[in-house]
């Protein structure tokens, strides 16, 4: 088996790495970014849940996009990344949030990264509720830890204060009463 299936992985290390390398071209070209990161790089930087995460799933601010198109492709390319390492797909699901509470994670001299809190990023795997090989599951259960909820209301007050109730389908159910088996707990 070879590890072409590893290329473009990025793990915490790795993640820190490319932020310093983006950073020092803002710098290089004056610019200031903010980007908000979410999902699987998350999870990897903040959690330590995963080993590593092939993109990373961002909104950026407003900045000039030319120029930052630039910068992200020479990132790509020093640090051997995929096409779609940059993924703002996340810019889709953010329509369904009600509010977003973000909170700073790590402070470059040209970029600043921001992270949803917790509550938040929990409400968004509910919401997604994706089968395997996606991860939401194991990311919820260790964000229920984390946040020590240990009652379907909790969750449910937690995701009714970030994603309309009206959105939780057959599929957002069955997945917080799965969760609630694997936490330990009957949420019938």
């Amino acid at each position: 088996m070879t590890n072409s299936n590893n290329i473009g992985l990025m793990d915490k290390k790795k993640l820190l790495e490319v932020f310093d390398y983006l950073n020092e071209r803002l710098k290089e070209n004056q610019l200031q970014l903010e980007i908000t990161i979410y999902e699987g790089s998350i999870m990897t930087m903040v959690y330590d849940n995963r080993p590593a995460t092939k993109d990373i799933d961002c909104v950026f601010s407003e900045i000039n996009s030319k120029l930052l198109a630039n910068i992200l492709d020479q990132v790509r390319f020093v640090f051997h990344l995929s096409d779609g390492w940059v993924n703002e797909e996340i810019k889709e699901p953010l329509k369904s949030i009600l509010k977003e509470d973000k909170e700073t994670y790590k402070v470059y001299s040209n970029l600043k990264i921001l992270k949803p809190k917790a509550e938040q990023l929990l409400a968004m795997k509910v919401l997604a509720a994706r089968p395997e090989p996606a991860k939401d599951f194991i990311d919820a259960y260790l964000l229920c830890r984390e946040l020590e909820i240990t009652s379907k209301t909790e969750l449910l007050n937690i995701f009714e204060d970030y994603v309309p109730l009206s959105l939780l389908g057959e599929r957002q159910m069955n997945f917080i009463k799965y969760l609630g088996e694997d936490l330990g707990y009957d949420w019938e």
